[in-house]
């Protein structure tokens, strides 16, 4: 059972997919069950679920602009690794390196195919000129880049976006891991609002995350709880 058609499909709802498709197993279990009774029927989420407009909410829709952006900057760091003007990514616990010059030329060209085909299934969509033919390389990949960031926000309000901007985030975390840049999850200072336990880390989505009860905070809530206990631990102070 879906959560909503007009959810928004990024990161954001990762908790209310999480819970539904959860209730969707239980429920599962409970209709197989013979000795079921309404009363131990489970009970749908209650869940917040963030509306997309109309695919995605706004702070995902920022997330994704903000990830494509990043895009080339990464591709270059990258290519630059392949020449050996910067280092790859580094080695993995067996040893063996990470990213190889042979993945790294593999990714990016894998890279530059999948921006111009959407490059030109958008431009077929909304009937502009073919993309020009240009060779393949750093300069034709940042072309396609500027051409797609100019229509990004009209792009992320059509309905056939969901596959692009989750690949979107997807190709900024491969991009990161391969050149180094991808930001270990930083430990949070706040206790966890749900369990109590100072688990809570940023992942590289941006969100925080508790990693004992799994409870997903987005940076504003994070901020919010940290204030709160602020507060408390100054009230806390003053009354000792």
């Amino acid at each position: 059972m879906p959560i909503s058609q007009y959810a928004c499909h990024g990161p954001c709802n990762r908790v209310a997919r999480q819970a539904w498709d959860a209730y969707d197993q239980a429920l599962a279990s409970w209709l197989e069950d013979p000795g079921r009774t309404q009363e131990n029927k489970p009970a749908p989420p209650e869940t917040p679920v963030a509306v997309g407009d109309p695919v995605w909410d706004g702070r995902c829709a920022r997330m994704i602009r903000a990830a494509f952006t990043e895009l080339d900057d990464l591709a270059s760091h990258l290519a630059a690794g392949i020449d050996g003007y910067r280092p790859l990514a580094p080695l993995g616990p067996n040893g063996r390196a990470v990213t190889t010059p042979e993945g790294a030329v593999e990714a990016l060209d894998e890279l530059f195919g999948k921006l111009t085909e959407v490059e030109d299934d958008w431009r077929e969509a909304r009937h502009l000129p073919p993309r020009p033919h240009r060779a393949r390389g750093g300069h034709a990949r940042r072309l396609s880049i500027a051409f797609l960031l100019d229509e990004l926000d009209d792009i992320l309000k059509h309905p056939g976006s969901i596959q692009f901007g989750l690949a979107t985030l997807s190709w900024q975390r491969r991009l990161r891991t391969m050149t180094k840049s991808d930001p270990t999850t930083k430990a949070s200072p706040i206790r966890c609002p749900r369990c109590s336990e100072r688990q809570v880390r940023q992942e590289d989505d941006g969100y925080f995350k508790c990693h004992s009860c799994q409870r997903l905070m987005t940076q504003d809530e994070h901020e919010s709880v940290k204030q709160e206990q602020a507060d408390e631990h100054v009230r806390a102070e003053a009354n000792a």
